[in-house]
């Protein structure tokens, strides 16, 4: 029953890398359907498009780097873990569409929050620019309204634009490129392979080298990604080329939240929570037990054949005498 539930796990696996590397061949041949233009990118993009991207790839190396991430940390999430819950054909590919589409919703509120703060130091620049002379607070109470804000919050705009315009300028290209690519999914699935290794007993621990690559990586996208205004620069986006590190962040978080969601439905939808970790009855065995349980099995069936060939030599033996 597990070795059949582990391979609905696998086929969710390799349907996902299929469709990938399909979109990736025919892409020129279905340019109608598959053109980049259709392709996601901020506050120009629906449901469509954002299943699109996270199936879309341009070069090959990205590809191959994508799917090979993709397995890796898709086996240790789903396929190796000692639950059948995790080795459904559903939730593989579920948590894929969800992963990714996650990291661009997360893209979205990042922008907004961009905007939020382009609008406050705009606010900002109009409230120490404002006239205070008695002239225009003559001219104000003869029209009857603040009058003179009107030229004094143009002329800050276009100060307050100028002096920044590198950040602007970022945030206008921040908002047009199209983010193509499984990255955000490796991510998200990063995030869960990581709560799950804390929170979950079917799924193995991660060891001190898987801990240091993903703290590497977490950090470099940390450094690059424009988390505030301060980190808008366009020399900066261009040094990097093509690569979105905030998706990658996004993903991460979202694949987090996705995986203690999916944790916390699994401990309600059993039973108690000492259920879970204590004993009495349990959906399924520890990652730890059932690799002692498989180990013991291996080493019974090699038992069973060594036995099986000594009796077979005896019989030899007593044949020829």
């Amino acid at each position: 029953m597990i070795g059949r539930s582990m391979d609905r796990a696998k086929s969710g696996l390799t349907f996902l890398i299929l469709i990938n590397v399909l979109v990736h061949l025919f892409r020129n041949d279905f340019r109608h359907h598959l053109h980049l233009h259709k392709t996601y990118r901020i506050n120009d993009g629906n449901l469509s498009s954002m299943l699109l991207s996270i199936i879309y790839h341009m070069d090959p190396t990205h590809l191959l780097v994508n799917m090979l991430s993709l397995n890796r940390y898709g086996s240790e999430i789903f396929v190796h873990s000692s639950s059948r819950r995790w080795h459904s054909f559903f939730l593989v590919v579920a948590s894929y569409i969800i992963c990714g589409i996650g990291a661009f919703v997360g893209v979205e509120l990042l922008s907004q929050y961009h905007e939020y703060q382009w609008e406050q130091r705009l606010q900002d620049a109009r409230w120490s620019n404002r006239c205070n002379h008695w002239l225009c607070h003559s001219i104000n109470d003869a029209v009857g309204r603040d009058f003179s804000s009107m030229f004094t919050n143009v002329w800050s705009d276009w100060k307050t634009s100028f002096r920044f315009a590198d950040i602007k300028l970022s945030m206008f290209y921040y908002r047009s490129i199209h983010r193509i690519g499984a990255s955000g999914v490796v991510y998200g699935w990063m995030g869960m392979r990581l709560i799950t290794s804390w929170m979950s007993p079917h799924h193995s621990r991660l060891n001190g080298i898987d801990y240091f690559f993903l703290i590497m990586a977490v950090a470099h996208d940390l450094s690059k990604s424009p988390l505030s205004l301060e980190d808008f620069k366009v020399a900066t986006f261009f040094e990097e080329g093509s690569v979105d590190h905030s998706v990658h962040l996004m993903g991460f978080v979202f694949g987090m939240v996705w995986a203690m969601l999916l944790i916390t439905w699994e401990k309600v939808s059993f039973g108690s929570i000492g259920r879970w970790r204590g004993g009495g009855r349990r959906l399924g065995a520890t990652w730890e037990e059932e690799q002692q349980r498989q180990q013991r099995e291996q080493q019974r069936r090699q038992q069973s054949r060594l036995i099986n060939v000594e009796e077979r030599n005896g019989t030899r033996q007593r044949t020829t005498l």
